[in-house]
């Protein structure tokens, strides 16, 4: 059970997304253009989050402090919202294996709340889709976790951080070639290219029909170092084990892990309007994103408008409206503005007029999930959390 940590067997699972419109018809950035450091004395670190359930206070005190403490490594790690992270820490101690179903073992598992504010939560170990551990003790002798920590110690939480980053090269490769789709932006053409390192090649970039397909399994850093080679329309062909995902993910991926902030400086002072729906999973949309679309929805808003009437901090609002941004969601020019009003509590999904004729091709997410991809359980789909 829950043997994931080789890097083969840890994809995610998102719902499949939609097509972006072309490259060149998106509004053009050019006074206030993204720009991204180069230099190499300013790495761009992947901001990643764990979430934590079952530990009391003070045991999550402990934890934050020292995760802080840590030198930095591949990635910075930081606590976020249990549903929306990246990697979850469960309290062994309070871990409950249900009965199982079938004879294949446990299946679910109770975690009981470890805050007032908290309420017991049950885990399907089918239906996961990122890598967790489980701090020691383990109050259920039935489980066999392939992660456990000592929630205490320093080396013990290191080491786990480290296993965690390996089962996420996936995601850190998208944050890559993410932040090369932003830096490249102004240059690309309607065209083909190859991301090529070493001969080899890691990724077909088709921005004629849209599609994107990334070689799994690959070190993320030979995504950094590649080269695009623009190619004929005849090399357009995605390999068949290659996984597909699109624009909008890819730099949807990288704003959301960013440590910088991407967001153009237009969005700061000019007023803010809904243009389509994200063009990402609903599945991926945060409470925050939601609300902001929600708050969208009614009329358009200067970033100091959404701050006062959300309430998110600065850094969240900057952060999700970056996400928002570059999934093709906002605009700072009225004449293309969303002209219905987007569903408050579940917006739909909304596509160019280009593509009337030619509805979107829908694709595997940037986090393949299909049987013959994902061998274990511990990465799969979303976890059903419901309340006990």
């Amino acid at each position: 059970m829950f043997n994931c940590p080789d890097v083969k067997e840890n994809n995610f699972k998102f719902n499949s997304v939609a097509k972006q419109p072309p490259l060149l018809l998106r509004e053009q950035i050019l006074p206030s253009q993204v720009i991204l450091p180069v230099s190499e004395d300013d790495a761009d670190t992947p901001l990643l989050q764990f979430g934590m359930v079952g530990f009391d206070r003070n045991q999550r005190q402990q934890i934050e402090g020292i995760v802080h403490a840590l030198p930095q490594q591949t990635a910075i790690w930081r606590t976020g919202v249990f549903a929306d992270a990246d990697a979850w820490l469960v309290c062994g101690e309070k871990t409950r294996a249900l009965p199982p179903s079938t004879t294949a073992g446990v299946e679910s598992l109770r975690i009981l709340a470890g805050l007032p504010s908290e309420r017991a939560i049950t885990l399907d170990l089918h239906r996961i889709d990122r890598p967790l551990a489980f701090s020691l003790p383990l109050h259920s002798q039935e489980m066999e976790p392939r992660f456990t920590f000592e929630a205490a110690s320093p080396i013990s939480l290191q080491t786990l951080l480290k296993k965690f980053e390996t089962c996420l090269w996936s995601l850190y490769s998208q944050f890559i070639l993410g932040k090369h789709l932003i830096e490249r932006e102004m240059e690309l053409k309607a065209t083909i290219y190859h991301v090529m390192y070493g001969g080899k090649l890691l990724a077909v970039m088709d921005f004629i029909s849209w599609k994107i397909g990334m070689l799994p399994d690959t070190d993320p850093q030979q995504f950094e170092n590649a080269v695009w080679e623009k190619r004929p329309t005849e090399a357009r062909a995605i390999p068949s084990n290659f996984f597909k995902t699109d624009v909008a993910q890819l730099r949807w991926i990288y704003a959301q892990h960013s440590i910088r902030n991407v967001l153009p400086g237009r969005y700061r002072h000019e007023l803010i309007y809904l243009r389509q729906s994200p063009q990402v999973a609903l599945s991926w949309l945060t409470d925050s994103h939601l609300l902001l679309l929600r708050e969208l929805s009614r009329r358009p808003a200067t970033f100091m408008n959404l701050a006062e009437r959300t309430g998110l901090s600065y850094e969240r609002l900057t952060r999700d409206l970056a996400g928002l941004y570059f999934a093709a969601s906002l605009t700072t020019t009225p004449s293309k503005a969303a002209k219905a009003e987007v569903s408050k509590a579940h917006p739909t999904r909304t596509y160019p007029s280009s593509a009337a004729k030619n509805p979107p091709n829908i694709f595997n997410s940037t986090f393949p999930h299909d049987d013959s991809t994902l061998p274990s359980e511990d990465t799969t789909v979303p976890a059903q959390l419901r309340p006990e």
